[in-house]
């Protein structure tokens, strides 16, 4: 690809004379250098075509079109659908492992079998290692070594892609828990067991686990994607997921935020001052971002207050954080997201954190773009507008 263009080429390309190119140069921010041994002078041919985008023509050579195409999410103002059927409506019935089946296009007792992956010898003196880390630090240590303790992992046709996938999210449950192998027992009634079990409880994880299985291209999506072009199994692709859950601007990585501000709502006897005061000394509400195209809330976190009234409706947290959350809408047009609802569901029913719920739901989606990544190809990345210092014509090849 050519890296400059003279003057007469430059000309050409945006549709104007050589007096208007040169008014361009200095107006516009037309990088050139001059050519060696003559007067003439050469043009950065980037800062062409952007000048071509912005009066709506499409630069030359034709730019890579950088537009991901799936067909697993569509993400509507009414909430995720996944492969056309409403995630919300799918909660009503589904369990994870069906909304996994049908997220990787599979027969759900094709994968989801009574066998239980092998355990890598080191898995106890790994728990040891990674007692007080996050769980998502700890998948990022175990799982490589599950992977490795389990050489069908490395069958990559889609029916091996998919019983990887279904040991993953079984390994991620025995994680949460401990223990040292994975159950075929239903994935909210392995995670209901660590808070007591109850049926209703177990129904409340069941929903929340299905809306949160996918939800299109988010950062961890794009990272997950990236790596399983490259031919690595879902172990591996999905540790890139599990790897910027701590970032500052990422969803996970608010929760330690989420969780001060949870904290002073349930210390607080006045919950709506607890939001005031933070509006007006300008300090932020975490866990109030939700992603577009939602405008008036996740319908997610909607649907999930919802259940989680149902059952808990009279949860002294419950019930403060209502107010507080009633207080936002109102005075403030804010609504509470998918993860600050997450989070005061582990709250009121028990269970440590919302890395027992979310991560665990969104570890199918995670698999399901691997697949669907690993079986399209090479991620083509866009194309790089360099801004830097420029090459020397004698340098260039």
């Amino acid at each position: 690809m050519e890296l400059y263009i003279d003057a007469e080429q430059a000309a050409a390309e945006l549709g104007v004379s050589l007096t208007t190119l040169y008014t361009y140069i200095s107006r516009r921010g037309i990088r050139s250098q001059r050519v060696p041994g003559t007067k003439k002078r050469q043009y950065w041919k980037a800062d062409i075509d952007n000048i071509r985008k912005r009066k709506g023509e499409k630069p030359s050579p034709p730019a890579r079109d950088t537009l991901q195409e799936s067909k697993l999410t569509l993400v509507t103002p009414e909430g995720p659908y996944y492969r056309g059927q409403s995630a919300i409506e799918l909660s009503e019935t589904h369990t994870l492992e069906d909304t996994a089946a049908l997220l990787w296009d599979i027969r759900r007792d094709a994968v989801f079998g009574p066998n239980a992956a092998v355990a890598p010898p080191e898995l106890r003196d790994l728990y040891k290692v990674f007692k007080d880390v996050s769980i998502a630090d700890k998948a990022i240590g175990i799982l490589p070594f599950v992977e490795r303790a389990n050489p069908r992992a490395y069958d990559l046709t889609h029916e091996g892609l998919c019983r990887t996938g279904a040991d993953l999210l079984r390994w991620y449950a025995a994680i949460l828990a401990g223990r040292d192998v994975t159950s075929s027992e239903p994935l909210h009634i392995q995670t209901a067991a660590l808070c007591g079990g109850e049926d209703e409880v177990a129904d409340l994880i069941r929903r929340v686990l299905v809306i949160s299985a996918d939800h299109g291209f988010g950062a961890g999506t794009y990272a997950v994607r990236a790596v399983a072009s490259t031919g690595v199994t879902p172990y591996r692709s999905v540790l890139a997921g599990f790897a910027i859950a701590p970032g500052r601007r990422n969803v996970l990585g608010h929760r330690a935020a989420i969780g001060r501000l949870l904290d002073e709502l349930a210390a607080s006897s006045d919950p709506q001052s607890v939001i005031a005061r933070r509006m007006q000394e300008g300090e932020d509400l975490p866990g109030f971002r939700f992603p577009w195209p939602y405008v008036n809330g996740d319908p997610r976190a909607n649907r999930s207050l919802d259940d989680l009234g149902r059952i808990r409706g009279d949860h002294p947290l419950f019930v403060k954080v209502m107010a507080a959350f009633s207080y936002a809408e109102a005075e403030l047009g804010r609504h509470p997201g998918h993860g600050m609802v997450n989070d005061l569901i582990a709250r009121v029913i028990g269970l440590p954190s919302r890395e027992y719920l979310y991560p665990l739901g969104r570890c199918a989606g995670w698999v399901a773009h691997s697949i669907e990544q690993y079986e399209a190809g090479d991620v083509d990345p866009p194309l790089a507008n360099y801004r830097g210092q420029l090459p020397k014509v004698s340098e260039l090849p």
